[in-house]
């Protein structure tokens, strides 16, 4: 079942207050890997994601090798994770996101999957191509993300060898980023006072004993205003 062209059309019509931008490169995307049995019963405990490096299922050299399951789009491979049998990998581009499961032994394909990528600047999906079997992909409203993400449930299937899905997708450009604000002191506050000028010297007499009462005042001590606020 595909589900892309119905929500894909809600969601671009919904959109009022960005403009469609035309490549998602250093956009934030949150990814959650859910494991099943064949009857549906999820194989972790409640809030695991095996897209999260902490629960060792997720190998070096990927973007989310050492996050929570939280990359930024750039030129890397964003997200790989393995079970010892499938390599699952997403690598996004600024308009396309590519799914791909590598076989590493006999035992791949037979383990059920929900993969679900979430940015709240992304805003639909449409299939390029599709070689997985058993898979079921939507976009719309969770309760997880608390907005539209896209999601890929693969049943699982005998005699798998690997598949990969390409899917092109839209975005919209971030806000930008709030500007500081800044208080400017006055003018007169930032400008250094200026000294009083020195006094004059004191008239040069002949070196002579003379009365207490005649010597001359010491020069005046030139004032420094001080520098700040309170000037």
């Amino acid at each position: 079942m595909r589900k892309f062209a119905t929500v894909l059309s809600i969601a671009i019509l919904s959109i009022s207050t960005g403009t469609v931008w035309a490549d998602g490169l250093g956009l934030t995307v949150s990814g959650v890997l859910t494991l099943y049995s064949t009857d549906q019963t999820p194989l972790q405990p409640s809030g695991t994601n095996y897209l999260n490096s902490a629960f060792g299922a997720v190998p070096a050299g990927y973007g989310n090798s050492n996050t929570d399951g939280t990359v930024v789009i750039g030129s890397e491979i964003e997200f790989g994770v393995t079970d010892g049998s499938d390599l699952l990998t997403v690598d996004m581009t600024g308009t396309t996101v590519t799914v791909t499961d590598t076989c590493l032994n006999s035992a791949c394909g037979t383990t059920p999957f929900t993969l679900s990528g979430y940015s709240p600047y992304i805003t639909g999906y449409s299939v390029v191509s599709d070689t997985f079997p058993n898979t079921d992909l939507g976009f719309g409203e969770t309760d997880y993300f608390g907005g539209n993400a896209g999601a890929m449930t693969f049943l699982g299937a005998s005699n798998f060898t690997g598949a990969s899905l390409v899917l092109d997708y839209t975005s919209i450009a971030p806000p930008p980023p709030a500007t500081p604000l800044f208080r400017f002191s006055s003018l007169s506050r930032l400008v250094v006072p200026a000294a009083d000028p020195p006094a004059d010297p004191p008239e040069h007499r002949p070196r002579v004993l003379i009365e207490l009462g005649s010597l001359p005042k010491a020069p005046n001590t030139p004032r420094v205003d001080s520098i700040g606020p309170g000037a």
